[in-house]
């Protein structure tokens, strides 16, 4: 075993939706995606039995192994903020609600790599404690050898931030980050309305298309707005547009996909 646990076998696993759960993690559970999720702890605890020192390590190796598999989905949430939502109600990001229980969390730093299976998901390893790199790898490249049905894009970008218009809920700006080691061109790609009971998306559902050409290298991040004149956080203009997206009657908590051009999932966020 490595640093208290480490599952050998499958354990099912049915993520109860009814209780509070992140809503990036249930999107993601709900188009049964492939899951790898971190809790790691922050705070000072002198009784705390390893040190926090495992904790940053862990996390470290895990923010870096995510850009060698995009086809599995990463998260990661900090053991002190579970958040107070009741049930119905939304988590604010960051925030994991019932998640830690659900999985059985014991102490930090816990990864645990979930594949779906039959109607419902399998828990195919878990970590607790100190874990070397190499062996959340192999962990990583087992759960990517699994056959899933799932739409996610093998495309490492991520969405930073997504602005909303003043009136009608639509989409003034967002922002995409490159995170991979390859250029990504970003024409083609659209950001896109998930069903809020299902998790499912597709290039159907309502929301925006990227119109022009604009390739975004390695650890590069570009905005686009709906109008060329429109500015980001910073105060300057955008790098591109897109097309639609005035009046998608979006508010807080709901959920956005950004789709790459063969449609699949490359990003989710929640507004």
């Amino acid at each position: 075993m490595l640093g208290g646990a480490e599952a050998t076998e499958p354990v099912p696993f049915r993520l109860n939706l009814e209780q509070p759960v992140p809503p990036d993690f249930r999107a993601a559970y709900q188009r049964r995606a492939r899951i790898a999720v971190t809790f790691y702890d922050t705070g000072q605890d002198p009784f705390y039995p390893q040190g926090l020192e495992v904790d940053g390590l862990v996390r470290g190796y895990m923010e870096q192994l995510r850009a060698e598999y995009p086809t599995i989905e990463f998260f990661f949430y900090d053991i002190s903020e579970p958040g107070s939502a009741r049930a119905g109600e939304d988590l604010e990001p960051g925030q994991y609600g019932t998640l830690a229980a659900q999985l059985g969390v014991g102490y930090t730093p816990w990864v645990a790599t979930l594949a779906p299976s039959g109607d419902a998901y399998a828990i195919l390893n878990v970590f607790q404690g100190y874990t070397p790199q190499p062996v959340l790898s192999q962990a990583l490249f087992e759960l990517s050898s699994v056959e899933v049905e799932d739409n996610t894009s093998d495309l490492d970008v991520t969405l930073e931030r997504v602005a909303l218009t003043r009136t009608g809920g639509g989409i003034e700006y967002f922002t995409v980050r490159n995170r991979g080691p390859d250029p990504v061109e970003l024409q083609g790609f659209s950001l896109r309305v998930m069903d809020p009971e299902t998790g499912e998306v597709t290039p159907e559902s309502p929301g925006v298309v990227v119109n022009q050409r604009l390739t975004l290298r390695p650890g590069e991040s570009a905005s686009l707005g709906r109008t060329p004149g429109v500015e980001d956080r910073s105060g300057a203009p955008v790098d591109g547009t897109f097309e639609g997206g005035r009046r998608l009657e979006l508010a807080p908590g709901d959920q956005l996909a950004l789709l790459d051009p063969g449609g699949a999932v490359a990003a989710t966020t929640t507004v």
